[in-house]
Protein backbone atom coordinates (compact mmCIF):
# COMPACT_ATOMS: atom_id res chain seq x y z
CA UNK A 1 0.00 0.00 0.00
CA UNK A 2 2.79 2.59 0.89
CA UNK A 3 4.70 1.47 -2.60
CA UNK A 4 0.97 2.39 -4.28
CA UNK A 5 0.82 6.03 -2.36
CA UNK A 6 4.52 6.92 -3.46
CA UNK A 7 3.57 5.98 -6.71
CA UNK A 8 0.75 8.32 -7.02
CA UNK A 9 2.65 11.07 -5.30
CA UNK A 10 5.54 10.88 -6.93
CA UNK A 11 3.81 10.67 -10.31
CA UNK A 12 2.01 14.03 -9.23
CA UNK A 13 5.20 15.78 -8.73
CA UNK A 14 6.04 15.00 -11.99
CA UNK A 15 2.85 16.02 -13.57
CA UNK A 16 3.31 19.31 -11.40
CA UNK A 17 6.23 20.18 -12.37
CA UNK A 18 5.75 19.59 -15.90
CA UNK A 19 2.72 21.96 -15.73
CA UNK A 20 5.16 24.19 -13.57
CA UNK A 21 7.72 24.44 -16.76
CA UNK A 22 4.69 25.35 -19.01
CA UNK A 23 5.03 28.46 -21.35
CA UNK A 24 1.60 30.35 -22.58
CA UNK A 25 2.11 32.03 -25.78
CA UNK A 26 0.74 33.86 -28.41
CA UNK A 27 1.01 32.85 -31.97
CA UNK A 28 -0.04 32.77 -35.76
CA UNK A 29 -2.10 29.57 -34.51
CA UNK A 30 -4.59 29.05 -37.90
CA UNK A 31 -2.49 29.13 -41.00
CA UNK A 32 -4.80 27.73 -43.20
CA UNK A 33 -7.81 30.44 -42.29
CA UNK A 34 -5.23 32.98 -43.96
CA UNK A 35 -6.19 32.54 -47.27
CA UNK A 36 -9.43 34.04 -46.71
CA UNK A 37 -8.41 37.30 -47.98
CA UNK A 38 -11.58 38.98 -45.96
CA UNK A 39 -9.77 39.09 -43.12
CA UNK A 40 -6.64 40.97 -44.10
CA UNK A 41 -9.21 43.68 -45.35
CA UNK A 42 -8.71 45.91 -41.57
CA UNK A 43 -5.11 44.46 -40.79
CA UNK A 44 -2.69 47.14 -40.07
CA UNK A 45 0.74 47.14 -40.88
CA UNK A 46 3.05 44.80 -39.40
CA UNK A 47 0.31 43.01 -37.69
CA UNK A 48 -1.72 40.14 -38.21
CA UNK A 49 -5.18 39.53 -37.96
CA UNK A 50 -6.42 38.64 -34.54
CA UNK A 51 -8.45 35.57 -36.27
CA UNK A 52 -5.39 34.14 -37.39
CA UNK A 53 -4.01 34.22 -33.46
CA UNK A 54 -3.93 32.00 -30.60
CA UNK A 55 -2.69 31.43 -27.18
CA UNK A 56 -0.80 27.78 -27.13
CA UNK A 57 0.83 26.13 -24.51
CA UNK A 58 5.19 24.73 -24.63
CA UNK A 59 7.21 23.77 -22.15
CA UNK A 60 9.84 26.24 -21.36
CA UNK A 61 13.12 26.80 -22.86
CA UNK A 62 15.14 24.28 -21.20
CA UNK A 63 18.46 26.17 -22.24
CA UNK A 64 17.41 29.92 -21.42
CA UNK A 65 20.04 32.43 -20.26
CA UNK A 66 22.43 29.27 -21.25
CA UNK A 67 26.37 30.12 -21.06
CA UNK A 68 26.29 30.05 -24.92
CA UNK A 69 23.63 33.18 -24.73
CA UNK A 70 23.23 34.70 -21.71
CA UNK A 71 20.74 37.15 -22.42
CA UNK A 72 18.46 35.09 -24.26
CA UNK A 73 15.62 33.43 -23.04
CA UNK A 74 14.15 31.04 -25.94
CA UNK A 75 16.88 28.81 -26.13
CA UNK A 76 17.27 25.62 -26.58
CA UNK A 77 20.61 22.82 -26.35
CA UNK A 78 19.85 22.98 -30.75
CA UNK A 79 18.93 26.90 -31.24
CA UNK A 80 18.24 30.19 -29.94
CA UNK A 81 15.90 32.77 -31.37
CA UNK A 82 16.89 36.26 -30.34
CA UNK A 83 15.15 39.86 -31.30
CA UNK A 84 17.74 41.34 -34.02
CA UNK A 85 20.66 39.78 -32.18
CA UNK A 86 21.72 37.61 -29.51
CA UNK A 87 24.11 40.26 -28.19
CA UNK A 88 21.51 42.45 -26.61
CA UNK A 89 19.16 41.25 -23.21
CA UNK A 90 15.79 40.28 -24.63
CA UNK A 91 13.20 43.14 -24.75
CA UNK A 92 10.86 41.69 -22.57
CA UNK A 93 10.11 41.22 -18.82
CA UNK A 94 8.93 37.74 -17.12
CA UNK A 95 7.57 37.55 -14.49
CA UNK A 96 7.58 33.98 -12.24
CA UNK A 97 8.54 32.17 -14.88
CA UNK A 98 6.52 34.03 -17.48
CA UNK A 99 6.67 36.32 -20.12
CA UNK A 100 4.64 39.47 -18.90
CA UNK A 101 1.39 39.97 -19.98
CA UNK A 102 1.85 43.20 -21.63
CA UNK A 103 5.27 42.56 -23.89
CA UNK A 104 3.33 38.82 -24.60
CA UNK A 105 0.91 41.09 -26.52
CA UNK A 106 3.73 43.10 -28.04
CA UNK A 107 4.22 42.29 -32.21
CA UNK A 108 7.65 41.92 -31.71
CA UNK A 109 7.40 39.69 -29.10
CA UNK A 110 4.32 37.56 -30.75
CA UNK A 111 6.78 37.19 -34.42
CA UNK A 112 9.50 35.94 -32.01
CA UNK A 113 7.15 33.38 -30.18
CA UNK A 114 5.99 32.31 -33.16
CA UNK A 115 9.42 31.46 -34.60
CA UNK A 116 10.21 29.67 -31.14
CA UNK A 117 6.76 27.64 -31.29
CA UNK A 118 6.89 26.62 -35.24
CA UNK A 119 10.75 26.22 -35.21
CA UNK A 120 10.73 24.09 -32.06
CA UNK A 121 7.50 22.22 -33.32
CA UNK A 122 8.47 21.62 -36.35
CA UNK A 123 11.96 20.17 -35.43
CA UNK A 124 10.15 17.90 -33.16
CA UNK A 125 8.80 16.22 -36.45
CA UNK A 126 12.02 15.95 -37.88
CA UNK A 127 13.31 13.86 -34.96
CA UNK A 128 10.39 11.71 -34.21
CA UNK A 129 9.15 11.14 -38.23
CA UNK A 130 11.75 11.89 -40.47
CA UNK A 131 15.10 10.20 -37.64
CA UNK A 132 16.81 13.90 -38.13
CA UNK A 133 18.12 15.73 -35.63
CA UNK A 134 20.26 18.69 -36.29
CA UNK A 135 24.35 18.28 -35.97
CA UNK A 136 25.27 22.07 -35.18
CA UNK A 137 24.03 24.60 -33.13
CA UNK A 138 21.24 27.01 -35.17
CA UNK A 139 21.13 30.99 -34.70
CA UNK A 140 18.05 32.29 -35.43
CA UNK A 141 17.19 35.91 -35.23
CA UNK A 142 13.83 38.04 -36.13
CA UNK A 143 13.06 41.21 -37.00
CA UNK A 144 16.59 41.66 -38.10
CA UNK A 145 18.50 44.31 -39.51
CA UNK A 146 20.81 43.29 -42.53
CA UNK A 147 21.88 45.94 -44.84
CA UNK A 148 23.04 45.63 -48.56
CA UNK A 149 26.39 45.67 -48.83
CA UNK A 150 26.49 47.55 -51.96
CA UNK A 151 23.56 50.15 -51.20
CA UNK A 152 23.51 50.52 -47.80
CA UNK A 153 20.15 49.95 -47.64
CA UNK A 154 18.03 47.76 -44.76
CA UNK A 155 16.63 44.34 -46.61
CA UNK A 156 13.28 43.85 -46.18
CA UNK A 157 10.29 41.35 -47.14
CA UNK A 158 12.50 38.47 -47.04
CA UNK A 159 14.19 35.11 -44.84
CA UNK A 160 16.77 33.35 -45.62
CA UNK A 161 19.03 30.80 -44.31
CA UNK A 162 23.02 31.30 -44.22
CA UNK A 163 25.35 28.27 -43.74
CA UNK A 164 28.09 30.25 -43.75
CA UNK A 165 27.45 31.01 -40.10
CA UNK A 166 24.24 28.49 -39.61
CA UNK A 167 22.05 31.33 -38.93
CA UNK A 168 18.53 31.81 -39.65
CA UNK A 169 17.41 35.84 -40.67
CA UNK A 170 13.73 36.74 -40.38
CA UNK A 171 13.76 40.15 -42.14
CA UNK A 172 11.07 43.36 -41.65
CA UNK A 173 8.33 43.82 -43.92
CA UNK A 174 8.44 46.98 -45.87
CA UNK A 175 6.89 49.86 -44.82
CA UNK A 176 7.51 52.30 -48.14
CA UNK A 177 4.45 54.44 -48.81
CA UNK A 178 5.12 54.00 -52.66
CA UNK A 179 5.28 50.43 -52.01
CA UNK A 180 1.67 50.45 -50.38
CA UNK A 181 0.37 52.38 -53.25
CA UNK A 182 1.23 50.28 -55.66
CA UNK A 183 -0.46 47.66 -54.16
CA UNK A 184 1.71 45.98 -52.36
CA UNK A 185 0.84 43.76 -49.36
CA UNK A 186 3.26 42.22 -46.68
CA UNK A 187 3.76 41.27 -43.35
CA UNK A 188 6.89 40.12 -41.63
CA UNK A 189 8.53 36.72 -42.86
CA UNK A 190 8.67 35.64 -39.32
CA UNK A 191 4.82 35.84 -38.86
CA UNK A 192 4.08 33.18 -41.12
CA UNK A 193 4.44 29.40 -39.97
CA UNK A 194 5.23 28.18 -43.44
CA UNK A 195 8.17 30.19 -43.96
CA UNK A 196 9.57 29.02 -40.76
CA UNK A 197 9.38 25.63 -41.91
CA UNK A 198 10.67 26.26 -45.30
CA UNK A 199 14.19 28.09 -43.92
CA UNK A 200 14.39 25.79 -40.97
CA UNK A 201 14.08 22.94 -44.14
CA UNK A 202 16.88 24.99 -45.80
CA UNK A 203 19.29 24.02 -42.54
CA UNK A 204 18.21 20.32 -42.80
CA UNK A 205 19.11 20.32 -46.25
CA UNK A 206 22.23 21.83 -45.63
CA UNK A 207 22.91 18.73 -43.12
CA UNK A 208 22.07 16.35 -45.95
CA UNK A 209 23.88 17.60 -48.86
CA UNK A 210 26.48 20.35 -47.63
CA UNK A 211 28.35 22.11 -50.77
CA UNK A 212 26.85 20.52 -54.25
CA UNK A 213 28.72 22.08 -56.90
CA UNK A 214 25.53 22.68 -59.51
CA UNK A 215 23.33 25.11 -59.80
CA UNK A 216 20.11 22.87 -60.18
CA UNK A 217 20.74 21.33 -56.19
CA UNK A 218 19.49 24.80 -55.20
CA UNK A 219 16.25 24.38 -56.56
CA UNK A 220 16.00 21.15 -55.25
CA UNK A 221 16.74 22.96 -51.96
CA UNK A 222 14.03 25.52 -52.48
CA UNK A 223 11.10 22.52 -53.46
CA UNK A 224 12.58 20.56 -50.74
CA UNK A 225 12.05 23.01 -48.01
CA UNK A 226 8.65 23.62 -49.81
CA UNK A 227 7.77 20.35 -49.66
CA UNK A 228 7.94 19.79 -45.95
CA UNK A 229 6.46 23.08 -45.12
CA UNK A 230 3.43 21.73 -47.29
CA UNK A 231 3.81 18.13 -45.49
CA UNK A 232 3.99 20.06 -41.96
CA UNK A 233 1.18 22.01 -42.28
CA UNK A 234 -0.81 20.27 -44.36
CA UNK A 235 -1.12 23.12 -46.72
CA UNK A 236 -0.06 23.08 -50.65
CA UNK A 237 0.47 26.88 -50.28
CA UNK A 238 3.65 28.96 -48.88
CA UNK A 239 3.55 32.41 -47.71
CA UNK A 240 -0.04 33.04 -47.14
CA UNK A 241 0.52 35.25 -43.92
CA UNK A 242 3.99 37.07 -45.30
CA UNK A 243 1.60 37.42 -48.57
CA UNK A 244 -1.50 38.68 -46.62
CA UNK A 245 -3.90 35.73 -48.00
CA UNK A 246 -1.78 35.34 -51.74
CA UNK A 247 0.39 32.73 -51.99
CA UNK A 248 3.51 32.58 -53.05
CA UNK A 249 3.84 29.22 -54.19
CA UNK A 250 1.22 26.35 -54.66
CA UNK A 251 2.20 23.04 -54.78
CA UNK A 252 -1.18 21.75 -56.02
CA UNK A 253 -1.47 23.64 -58.85
CA UNK A 254 0.16 22.48 -62.85
CA UNK A 255 0.46 26.67 -63.65
CA UNK A 256 2.93 28.87 -61.52
CA UNK A 257 2.18 32.66 -61.07
CA UNK A 258 3.68 33.58 -64.36
CA UNK A 259 0.84 31.40 -65.95
CA UNK A 260 3.50 28.97 -67.08
CA UNK A 261 3.03 25.19 -67.01
CA UNK A 262 5.46 23.82 -64.00
CA UNK A 263 7.81 22.27 -66.43
CA UNK A 264 11.60 22.17 -66.28
CA UNK A 265 14.01 24.23 -68.34
CA UNK A 266 17.78 24.47 -68.13
CA UNK A 267 19.04 27.39 -66.34
CA UNK A 268 15.84 28.48 -64.15
CA UNK A 269 15.84 30.25 -61.27
CA UNK A 270 16.18 28.20 -58.21
CA UNK A 271 12.79 29.31 -56.88
CA UNK A 272 11.28 28.43 -60.27
CA UNK A 273 12.77 24.79 -60.59
CA UNK A 274 11.62 24.51 -56.72
CA UNK A 275 8.27 24.89 -57.74
CA UNK A 276 8.42 21.72 -60.48
CA UNK A 277 10.35 19.93 -58.03
CA UNK A 278 7.50 20.91 -55.46
CA UNK A 279 4.71 20.02 -57.93
CA UNK A 280 5.96 16.70 -58.70
CA UNK A 281 6.34 15.29 -54.95
CA UNK A 282 2.91 16.94 -53.57
CA UNK A 283 1.42 15.11 -56.50
CA UNK A 284 2.90 11.79 -55.83
CA UNK A 285 2.48 12.01 -52.36
CA UNK A 286 -1.66 12.37 -52.76
CA UNK A 287 -1.24 9.14 -54.75
CA UNK A 288 1.18 7.47 -52.12
CA UNK A 289 -0.28 4.87 -49.60
CA UNK A 290 2.09 5.69 -46.77
CA UNK A 291 2.80 9.56 -46.69
CA UNK A 292 5.03 9.62 -43.69
CA UNK A 293 7.15 7.04 -45.12
CA UNK A 294 6.77 9.25 -48.22
CA UNK A 295 8.57 11.67 -46.45
CA UNK A 296 11.13 9.85 -45.46
CA UNK A 297 11.81 8.57 -48.68
CA UNK A 298 12.59 12.23 -50.38
CA UNK A 299 15.02 12.92 -46.97
CA UNK A 300 16.45 9.59 -47.82
CA UNK A 301 16.94 10.60 -51.56
CA UNK A 302 18.49 13.66 -51.21
CA UNK A 303 20.77 11.89 -48.88
CA UNK A 304 21.51 9.37 -51.16
CA UNK A 305 22.70 12.29 -53.59
CA UNK A 306 25.51 13.26 -51.72
CA UNK A 307 27.47 10.14 -53.29
CA UNK A 308 27.72 11.98 -56.21
CA UNK A 309 28.69 16.07 -55.59
CA UNK A 310 28.08 16.29 -59.20
CA UNK A 311 24.27 15.28 -58.80
CA UNK A 312 21.67 17.39 -60.75
CA UNK A 313 17.86 17.68 -60.59
CA UNK A 314 17.42 14.75 -62.99
CA UNK A 315 19.54 12.66 -60.51
CA UNK A 316 16.93 13.49 -58.25
CA UNK A 317 14.17 12.70 -60.35
CA UNK A 318 16.36 9.16 -60.70
CA UNK A 319 16.35 8.74 -57.14
CA UNK A 320 12.68 9.31 -55.98
CA UNK A 321 11.18 6.63 -58.99
CA UNK A 322 13.72 4.13 -57.58
CA UNK A 323 11.82 4.45 -53.92
CA UNK A 324 8.14 5.65 -54.73
CA UNK A 325 6.93 1.75 -55.85
CA UNK A 326 7.38 1.09 -52.20
CA UNK A 327 4.76 3.81 -51.10
CA UNK A 328 2.35 4.01 -53.85
CA UNK A 329 0.60 0.78 -55.61
CA UNK A 330 1.67 -0.55 -58.96
CA UNK A 331 -1.75 0.33 -60.87
CA UNK A 332 -0.60 4.02 -60.14
CA UNK A 333 2.63 4.23 -60.50
CA UNK A 334 2.33 4.93 -64.55
CA UNK A 335 0.68 8.10 -63.11
CA UNK A 336 3.55 9.04 -61.18
CA UNK A 337 5.86 8.61 -63.64
CA UNK A 338 4.04 10.31 -66.20
CA UNK A 339 3.92 13.52 -63.32
CA UNK A 340 8.00 13.23 -63.27
CA UNK A 341 8.71 12.80 -67.07
CA UNK A 342 5.93 15.67 -68.08
CA UNK A 343 7.42 17.73 -65.20
CA UNK A 344 10.96 17.24 -65.30
CA UNK A 345 11.74 15.70 -68.88
CA UNK A 346 14.63 13.67 -70.11
CA UNK A 347 17.49 12.18 -68.33
CA UNK A 348 21.09 12.97 -66.24
CA UNK A 349 23.42 13.53 -68.54
CA UNK A 350 27.09 11.72 -68.10
CA UNK A 351 30.29 12.80 -70.36
CA UNK A 352 30.41 11.46 -73.40
CA UNK A 353 34.01 10.84 -73.84
CA UNK A 354 37.04 11.69 -71.26
CA UNK A 355 39.36 12.50 -74.78
CA UNK A 356 40.32 15.83 -73.37
CA UNK A 357 41.77 14.74 -70.69
CA UNK A 358 45.03 13.90 -72.76
CA UNK A 359 44.92 16.79 -74.90
CA UNK A 360 47.91 18.81 -75.27
CA UNK A 361 48.53 21.97 -73.47
CA UNK A 362 47.91 25.05 -76.06
CA UNK A 363 49.61 28.20 -75.71
CA UNK A 364 47.06 30.51 -74.55
CA UNK A 365 46.22 31.44 -71.49
CA UNK A 366 43.49 34.19 -69.73
CA UNK A 367 43.68 34.95 -66.07
CA UNK A 368 41.82 37.08 -63.62
CA UNK A 369 42.56 38.10 -59.67
CA UNK A 370 39.30 39.22 -57.67
CA UNK A 371 39.19 40.70 -54.70
CA UNK A 372 35.96 41.56 -52.39
CA UNK A 373 36.80 43.92 -49.38
CA UNK A 374 33.21 44.28 -47.23
CA UNK A 375 33.22 46.51 -43.44
CA UNK A 376 34.01 43.84 -40.75
CA UNK A 377 29.76 44.36 -39.56
CA UNK A 378 28.71 43.63 -42.94
CA UNK A 379 30.98 40.66 -42.87
CA UNK A 380 29.60 39.57 -39.80
CA UNK A 381 25.49 39.77 -40.96
CA UNK A 382 26.69 37.95 -43.85
CA UNK A 383 28.84 35.09 -42.29
CA UNK A 384 31.73 35.62 -44.50
CA UNK A 385 35.13 36.82 -44.30
CA UNK A 386 36.21 40.95 -44.39
CA UNK A 387 38.37 40.16 -47.41
CA UNK A 388 37.99 37.35 -50.08
CA UNK A 389 40.76 37.04 -52.98
CA UNK A 390 40.41 34.52 -55.75
CA UNK A 391 42.29 33.83 -58.93
CA UNK A 392 41.77 31.77 -62.04
CA UNK A 393 43.51 31.25 -65.33
CA UNK A 394 41.90 29.54 -68.51
CA UNK A 395 44.03 27.57 -70.41
CA UNK A 396 42.59 25.56 -72.89
CA UNK A 397 38.95 24.77 -74.06
CA UNK A 398 37.66 21.87 -76.02
CA UNK A 399 34.48 20.50 -77.13
CA UNK A 400 33.63 17.31 -75.86
CA UNK A 401 30.66 16.76 -78.06
CA UNK A 402 27.85 19.19 -79.30
CA UNK A 403 26.39 19.92 -75.75
CA UNK A 404 29.18 19.32 -73.74
CA UNK A 405 32.74 21.17 -73.37
CA UNK A 406 35.57 21.01 -71.29
CA UNK A 407 37.78 24.37 -69.70
CA UNK A 408 41.52 23.28 -68.59
CA UNK A 409 42.13 25.81 -65.42
CA UNK A 410 44.46 26.46 -63.07
CA UNK A 411 44.66 28.46 -59.73
CA UNK A 412 47.65 29.64 -57.14
CA UNK A 413 47.73 28.69 -53.45
CA UNK A 414 49.83 28.39 -51.11
CA UNK A 415 51.69 25.31 -52.77
CA UNK A 416 51.77 26.91 -56.24
CA UNK A 417 50.03 26.39 -59.33
CA UNK A 418 46.91 23.70 -59.30
CA UNK A 419 45.33 22.99 -62.97
CA UNK A 420 41.70 21.28 -63.50
CA UNK A 421 39.92 19.94 -66.48
CA UNK A 422 35.88 21.41 -65.40
CA UNK A 423 34.02 19.34 -67.93
CA UNK A 424 30.21 21.30 -68.90
CA UNK A 425 26.66 20.29 -69.81
CA UNK A 426 26.56 23.22 -71.81
CA UNK A 427 22.69 22.97 -72.14
CA UNK A 428 22.14 23.02 -68.76
CA UNK A 429 25.16 24.66 -67.29
CA UNK A 430 25.61 21.94 -65.20
CA UNK A 431 28.98 20.64 -64.19
CA UNK A 432 29.55 17.23 -64.89
CA UNK A 433 33.10 16.63 -63.30
CA UNK A 434 36.24 18.05 -62.02
CA UNK A 435 39.22 16.42 -62.64
CA UNK A 436 42.67 16.93 -60.98
CA UNK A 437 46.05 16.85 -62.83
CA UNK A 438 46.50 12.90 -62.25
CA UNK A 439 42.87 12.50 -64.25
CA UNK A 440 41.04 11.79 -61.16
CA UNK A 441 37.40 12.98 -60.43
CA UNK A 442 37.45 14.89 -57.60
CA UNK A 443 34.68 13.93 -55.20
CA UNK A 444 36.47 14.81 -51.59
CA UNK A 445 33.81 17.42 -50.13
CA UNK A 446 36.73 19.68 -48.50
CA UNK A 447 38.71 19.91 -51.57
CA UNK A 448 35.56 20.70 -53.67
CA UNK A 449 34.63 23.25 -51.77
CA UNK A 450 38.01 24.78 -51.81
CA UNK A 451 38.20 24.66 -55.91
CA UNK A 452 33.82 25.46 -56.19
CA UNK A 453 34.71 29.05 -57.54
CA UNK A 454 36.47 27.42 -60.65
CA UNK A 455 33.51 25.30 -61.51
CA UNK A 456 31.27 28.71 -61.14
CA UNK A 457 34.23 30.52 -63.25
CA UNK A 458 34.47 27.92 -65.75
CA UNK A 459 30.09 27.51 -66.15
CA UNK A 460 30.22 31.46 -66.65
CA UNK A 461 33.89 32.12 -68.66
CA UNK A 462 31.88 34.24 -71.36
CA UNK A 463 29.55 36.00 -69.07
CA UNK A 464 32.64 36.92 -66.59
CA UNK A 465 34.75 38.10 -70.16
CA UNK A 466 32.09 40.05 -71.27
CA UNK A 467 31.11 41.46 -67.94
CA UNK A 468 34.80 42.31 -66.97
CA UNK A 469 35.06 44.02 -71.01
CA UNK A 470 31.56 45.77 -70.37
CA UNK A 471 32.71 47.47 -67.22
CA UNK A 472 35.93 48.70 -68.63
CA UNK A 473 34.45 49.99 -71.76
CA UNK A 474 31.77 51.50 -69.56
CA UNK A 475 34.46 53.06 -66.80
CA UNK A 476 35.58 54.69 -70.40
CA UNK A 477 33.44 56.04 -71.77
CA UNK A 478 32.05 57.81 -68.42
CA UNK A 479 35.77 60.15 -68.76
CA UNK A 480 34.52 61.17 -72.00
CA UNK A 481 31.38 62.08 -70.84
CA UNK A 482 29.43 59.44 -72.72
CA UNK A 483 27.70 56.04 -72.21
CA UNK A 484 25.48 54.53 -69.84
CA UNK A 485 27.47 55.06 -66.54
CA UNK A 486 27.17 58.56 -67.66
CA UNK A 487 23.41 58.65 -67.14
CA UNK A 488 24.12 57.75 -63.60
CA UNK A 489 27.18 59.54 -62.10
CA UNK A 490 29.39 61.91 -63.20
CA UNK A 491 33.35 62.30 -62.55
CA UNK A 492 34.24 65.07 -59.53
CA UNK A 493 37.83 64.24 -60.17
CA UNK A 494 40.69 62.38 -61.32
CA UNK A 495 44.16 62.04 -60.15
CA UNK A 496 47.12 59.41 -62.71
CA UNK A 497 49.43 57.76 -60.29
CA UNK A 498 52.28 55.34 -61.00
CA UNK A 499 51.63 51.91 -59.73
CA UNK A 500 53.43 48.48 -59.74
CA UNK A 501 51.51 45.82 -61.68
CA UNK A 502 51.77 41.83 -61.93
CA UNK A 503 51.04 40.43 -65.58
CA UNK A 504 51.81 37.21 -67.18
CA UNK A 505 53.81 36.14 -63.83
CA UNK A 506 55.85 39.42 -63.72
CA UNK A 507 56.39 43.03 -61.59
CA UNK A 508 55.45 45.42 -64.66
CA UNK A 509 55.11 49.31 -64.67
CA UNK A 510 51.65 50.98 -64.91
CA UNK A 511 49.69 53.43 -63.79
CA UNK A 512 45.98 53.75 -61.92
CA UNK A 513 43.70 56.23 -62.48
CA UNK A 514 41.44 57.17 -59.79
CA UNK A 515 38.51 58.96 -60.51
CA UNK A 516 36.04 60.13 -57.63
CA UNK A 517 32.49 59.71 -58.67
CA UNK A 518 28.70 61.20 -57.40
CA UNK A 519 25.55 60.03 -58.38
CA UNK A 520 23.59 62.52 -60.28
CA UNK A 521 20.53 63.19 -58.43
CA UNK A 522 17.35 62.10 -60.77
CA UNK A 523 18.59 59.29 -62.18
CA UNK A 524 21.11 57.88 -60.01
CA UNK A 525 19.73 58.26 -56.16
CA UNK A 526 16.03 58.44 -56.64
CA UNK A 527 16.45 55.46 -58.76
CA UNK A 528 18.79 53.82 -55.88
CA UNK A 529 21.92 53.33 -57.85
CA UNK A 530 24.38 51.96 -55.88
CA UNK A 531 26.66 54.73 -54.55
CA UNK A 532 29.92 54.50 -55.52
CA UNK A 533 32.50 56.61 -53.90
CA UNK A 534 35.17 56.09 -56.51
CA UNK A 535 36.65 54.04 -59.13
CA UNK A 536 40.48 52.93 -59.66
CA UNK A 537 41.08 51.96 -63.62
CA UNK A 538 44.73 50.34 -63.94
CA UNK A 539 46.79 51.12 -67.23
CA UNK A 540 49.17 49.36 -68.72
CA UNK A 541 50.95 49.88 -72.10
CA UNK A 542 50.31 46.44 -74.10
CA UNK A 543 49.24 46.67 -77.54
CA UNK A 544 48.28 43.33 -77.68
CA UNK A 545 45.36 43.51 -75.50
CA UNK A 546 41.98 44.27 -77.65
CA UNK A 547 40.67 46.42 -74.43
CA UNK A 548 39.61 49.79 -74.33
CA UNK A 549 42.82 52.58 -73.96
CA UNK A 550 43.25 55.68 -72.13
CA UNK A 551 46.20 57.95 -73.62
CA UNK A 552 47.65 54.49 -75.07
CA UNK A 553 47.47 52.21 -71.93
CA UNK A 554 44.88 49.90 -71.79
CA UNK A 555 42.78 49.16 -69.12
CA UNK A 556 43.40 45.85 -67.40
CA UNK A 557 41.36 46.54 -64.86
CA UNK A 558 39.58 48.42 -61.87
CA UNK A 559 38.29 48.80 -58.52
CA UNK A 560 35.10 50.07 -57.14
CA UNK A 561 35.23 51.51 -53.60
CA UNK A 562 31.02 52.20 -52.61
CA UNK A 563 30.21 54.54 -49.69
CA UNK A 564 29.08 51.25 -47.96
CA UNK A 565 32.89 50.46 -47.35
CA UNK A 566 32.16 47.34 -49.61
CA UNK A 567 34.88 47.26 -52.31
CA UNK A 568 35.19 44.71 -55.55
CA UNK A 569 38.49 44.06 -58.13
CA UNK A 570 38.91 42.65 -60.70
CA UNK A 571 42.21 42.55 -62.64
CA UNK A 572 43.42 40.62 -65.79
CA UNK A 573 46.88 39.49 -65.15
CA UNK A 574 47.79 37.19 -67.37
CA UNK A 575 46.74 37.03 -71.34
CA UNK A 576 48.41 35.38 -74.39
CA UNK A 577 47.53 35.87 -78.14
CA UNK A 578 45.72 32.67 -78.71
CA UNK A 579 41.79 32.69 -78.69
CA UNK A 580 39.65 33.54 -76.47
CA UNK A 581 40.42 36.85 -77.59
CA UNK A 582 39.26 39.98 -75.67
Amino acid sequence: MKNNNFAVIFSTLITLSSSAHALELQVVKNYKEAASVDIWKRAKTDQVPQALLGNVSTSRPTSSYSTLFPKTFFQEPLFAVCQKNCNDADPFRLRDGEIDQRDKNNWDMIEQSNVYFWLTKFLSFTEQQLNFRPERFLKVLTNREVRDEIKGRKIKNNAFFNPQDTSLSFLPASKNIFFKLLGGKINRSGFDPSVVIHETSHFIFDHLFPNPINDEIGGLNEGFADYYANIFLNEPKIGLVMMQGQAMRDSSQSVDKAGKMKVYEPKMEVHDLGERITFSLWQSRELSRDKEEMDRLVMDAVIDLRNNPYSTIHDFKLKMLERLPFVIDSHEMRNVQTIWDTTIPGEAVKISNFDFLSKPRSGMSLGFSTTQILPENVAQDYGVKTVEKKNFTILQIEKISDSQSAILMSTDGNQGSRFFWVAIDDSRNNVLGIFDEKKQLIQDEKELKDIKFLADNAKGAVEIINDFTTKVKAFNELLQGKGEFNLVYKVKDQILSPRELTFNGSSVSGNVLSLSLKRRLLTGVLFGMPDIESVDLYLLANTDLVLPDIKGEKIIGYKIKFRTGTSTEVILNRYSKDEPKL
